[in-house]
Order: structure tokens, then sequence, then C-alpha cells
């Protein structure tokens, strides 16, 4: 009796509750959607500062991001990322108190997969238009960025100590 209470109880339930049937073996489910968003990893780390050097009045300070030659010293950020990263650059003004602004003329960049610069590690790129770093990322090492640049005086430039930054920009996919 109470077997056939049970198969009637499984004939009247719905189809929700029953095992699929197959005709053939093997015998496949129907597919379970699965899914998955890994996230931007993308970082900049500061990496020293650009420095012009010392120049006298109607001289030009040069910074080359190859490190090749100038006065003063390259420096810019490190990247890292999981995925591929326009990097550009832009520099402000040098200000100083009271003192007329200059400007960085023929900036310049430079990308390498090292922490020192030089003609054959420092690959050189246009800093307003910008460099794709690789699409499989850069890894726990990093991809350097380089700044340089020149700035121009004129005989009439006051003497002083003039700052100002340069700011390095990353265009990514955000997940």
């Amino acid at each position: 009796m109470k077997r056939v209470f049970v198969a009637l109880c499984l004939l009247a339930a719905p189809a929700a509750l029953r095992a699929q049937t197959c005709a053939a073996s093997p015998c496949n489910a129907t597919p379970v959607a699965t899914s998955l968003v890994v996230k931007s990893a993308v970082t900049f780390s500061p990496n020293g500062a650009v420095d012009f050097g010392f120049v006298a009045s109607g001289g030009s300070a040069v910074v080359d991001p190859q490190g090749v030659s100038g006065l003063g010293s390259p420096a810019g950020v490190i990247l890292n990322s999981n995925q591929a990263v326009t990097v550009t650059a832009s520099f402000s003004q040098l200000t100083s108190a009271g003192m007329p602004n200059l400007s960085v003329s023929s900036p310049s960049c430079g990308w390498s997969t090292v922490g020192t610069t030089s003609a054959t590690n420092t690959t050189l790129f246009t800093c307003a238009t910008g460099y794709t770093s690789p699409a499989t990322g850069t890894g726990a090492g990093g991809l350097y960025v380089w700044l340089g640049g020149t700035i121009n005086t004129l005989s009439s430039t006051p003497a002083g100590n003039y700052s100002g930054s340069a700011t390095v920009t990353g265009t990514y996919t955000a997940y």
C-alpha cells in the first residue's frame, strides 16, 4: 500500500521536482550560467622628483628621460597593472613667489622595465600622446615611466627657487 501511495505522489508531483529524463547516455543537465568580474588593478607609485638642476639666467635646463644628457635627473612613476594602460604626462609651470612663471618646453617621456635609465633600456614616447603598456599588465616589478623636458630662461629671469609638478595619467578600462 505504501508503494502505491509513493508512486501516486511521484506522478502527481510537478515536473520541477522530478529528475530530468534522458533518452540517451550520457545524459547532460541544462547548462548552469556562471560569471566572474576581475577588477582592474592599476596603481601609480612616485619614483623620485624631476630635478632640473641649476642654471644661470639666460640658460636652459634639460632633463633627458633616458638619463643620457642634461643637467638634472629624470624621475617619474612606477605603474603596476593587470591590464593595458595608456600613460600620458603633462607639466605645470614652475613658479616662485613674485617671479615670472617658467614653462617646461619639449616635455619628454620614456618607459622601461628596470629601475635605471639608459639609451638602451628606456624607450622614448611623446608625453601628450602617450604610451600603452602591454595588455598582459606590468606584473610585480612594475613599468617605470620617466619624465624630462627643457626649461629655457631669459637673461632677465630673476634668481630664485622655482617649483611645479608633473601629472601622469593612466587611461584603462575600469571593471
